[in-house]
């Protein structure tokens, strides 16, 4: 298969993972357990694609990936803004690598 094609058919496939979810009109109909896990699905797929990359990117020095995930997390957890836990997670990872 061409890759140009292979690239397009996942880039497609992704976005509808992300995008169907927020336009279903159905969705107020569902129990609320269902309807959350449905609006958290995009979430959940982006974060499947990027843990995976955190550990293994930086091959000599994985803990930083897995430092700045964390961090991530864990500012996840207070509710900060997303842009506070990006701006976090990527000063842990360089303080990390940098040691």
């Amino acid at each position: 298969m061409n890759k140009v094609l292979m690239i397009l058919l996942c880039s497609l496939v992704t976005m509808a993972a992300r995008i169907v979810p927020q336009y279903i009109s159905s969705l107020d109909k569902l129990p609320k357990v269902i309807k959350k896990a449905m609006l958290l699905l995009p979430t959940a797929a982006l974060g499947s694609l990027i843990f995976p990359l955190a550990l293994t990117d930086f091959s000599s020095a994985w803990y930083a990936g897995l430092g700045g995930v964390v961090v991530a997390f864990l500012a996840g957890l207070k509710r900060t803004s997303m842009i506070v836990a990006i701006i976090l997670a990527l000063v842990a990872t360089l303080l990390l690598l940098l040691i």
